[in-house]
C-alpha cells in the first residue's frame, strides 16, 4: 500500500519550514510531508509520487520561484491526481486565478495567511478525514458494483438455463412440443404462401410400452435418447426436429420433395433397425420406427392440418404391421 502525500508549495523558506513543522506534528507514519520552493519541483515530486502508486492527498500552495502560476499548477496535478485537496493562501489568487482552478480542477479551501495554528491544523485534520471517507465509499463502491456484476452474470446464466429449459426437452436435449411448434409454425405459413415444397415426418418408436413394461422406464429413457440422437445425426440442419411426448417425434423438412421425405424417412427407419441397446444385465433390447409422412398442399391452413396428415400415415404404418415408412395420400373426388 502507497503513502498519502502532502505537498507545501512555498517560496518563502521560513513559511515553508513553518507549514512543514505544523503538519508533520498531526500526521501520521502513513503520510509524507514534502516541501517544495517551486510549483515546477512540485509537480515534478508529485508526479514521481504518483508514479511509484502513492496518492497525493493534499497540496497547500502558497508564493513560488516558479513561473508556473498556482492555478497551473492545481490544473496540471488535477489531470493525474482528481481527488487532491487543494489548499491556496488567498494573497496570491486573485478572482480570475480561483475561476481557472474551479473550472478546470479542484479546490477544497482558500486560506488566510495568518489562520491560527489550531484552526489551520483542524482544516488539514478535516481534509484528511474527508479524504478518507472518500476512500471508503469508493472501497463500498468497488465492492457494491462488483457484487451487483456478479449478480447481474448469475441472472444472465439463470435467464439462459430457464430459456433453455423452456424451450428444450430435458430428456433428450431436442426440441420440446412448445419450441418445435413456435420454430415451425412460421416455416409453414412462408412455404405455402411462396408455394415452395415442405415435408413432416411423424415418427413414434413402436411398442414402447412393451420395452418400459419389460425393462423398466431407465431403459425405456435411454432408447429415447438413443432413437432422438440417430434422427437428429441423419437430418441436415436446416431441418427443425422436436420431441412431443413420450416416443413420439416429429419433423419438419423445408424445400423436401416427397421423393426426398420418403428418401429420409427411410434412412430413419432403417437406422433405428440396425439399433440393439444392451442393458446392465447384458440384454440385448431391439427396437423399430414406424414413420408417417405428409406433404405440404396448397389447402393446409396451418402445422397442425399437416401434422393431423403425417399422424394419420403413422398410424397407417402401425396398422400395417409396424416398422414401416407410410406416405399421406391426398383423397381425390
Amino acid at each position: 500500500m502507497g503513502k498519502y502525500i502532502i505537498a507545501c508549495v512555498e517560496s518563502d523558506v521560513e513559511l515553508l519550514d513553518e507549514l512543514y513543522n505544523k503538519i508533520s506534528r498531526i500526521v501520521d507514519s502513513d503520510y509524507i510531508v514534502e516541501s517544495y520552493i517551486s510549483a515546477e519541483q512540485a509537480l515534478i515530486g508529485c508526479y514521481n509520487y504518483i508514479i511509484s502508486k502513492n496518492e497525493i492527498l493534499i497540496t497547500i500552495v502558497g508564493n513560488n520561484t516558479s513561473t508556473i502560476k498556482p492555478e497551473k499548477f492545481i490544473t496540471e496535478l488535477y489531470k493525474n491526481s482528481p481527488n487532491t485537496k487543494n489548499i491556496v493562501f488567498e494573497d496570491i489568487v486573485d478572482v480570475k486565478s480561483l475561476s481557472s482552478i474551479i473550472n478546470d480542477a479542484s479546490l477544497y479551501q482558500v486560506l488566510p495567511r495568518r489562520l491560527n495554528k489550531i484552526d489551520f491544523e483542524l482544516i488539514i485534520l478535516e481534509a484528511i478525514k474527508l479524504n478518507a471517507q472518500e476512500r471508503r465509499l469508493k472501497d463500498y463502491q468497488r465492492v457494491l458494483e462488483s457484487a451487483v456484476e456478479k449478480r447481474t452474470r448469475e441472472l444472465n446464466d439463470i435467464n439462459v438455463k430457464l430459456e433453455i429449459l423452456a424451450t428444450t426437452d430435458s430428456l433428450t436435449g431436442v426440441n420440446n412440443r412448445r419450441s418445435f411448434y413456435e420454430s415451425t409454425s412460421p416455416m409453414i405459413r412462408y412455404n405455402r404462401r411462396e408455394n415452395k415444397s415442405l415435408a413432416v415426418l411423424m415418427m413414434d418408436i413402436d411398442k414402447f410400452k412393451m420395452i418400459n413394461d419389460i425393462y423398466g422406464h431407465a431403459v425405456g429413457d435411454d432408447i429415447i435418447k438413443l432413437v432422438a440422437q440417430k434422427i437428429q445425426d441423419i437430418l441436415r440442419a436446416s431441418d427443425i426436429f422436436g420431441r412431443l411426448g413420450g416416443e413420439e417425434f416429429a419433423a419438419v423438412l423445408p424445400n423436401t420433395s416427397q421423393r426426398g421425405a420418403l428418401k429420409v424417412a427411410e434412412n430413419i427407419r432403417k437406422e433405428i433397425e440396425t439399433l440393439d441397446y444392451l442393458t446392465t444385465k447384458e440384454e440385448k433390447v431391439h427396437f423399430t420406427i414406424s414413420v408417417g409422412v405428409a406433404i405440404l398442399e396448397g389447402t393446409d391452413p396451418d402445422l397442425d392440418a399437416i401434422l393431423h396428415k403425417a399422424d394419420l400415415a403413422l398410424y397407417d404404418a402401425k396398422r400395417k404391421g409396424r416398422n414401416k415408412v407410410i406416405l399421406h395420400e391426398a383423397k381425390t373426388k
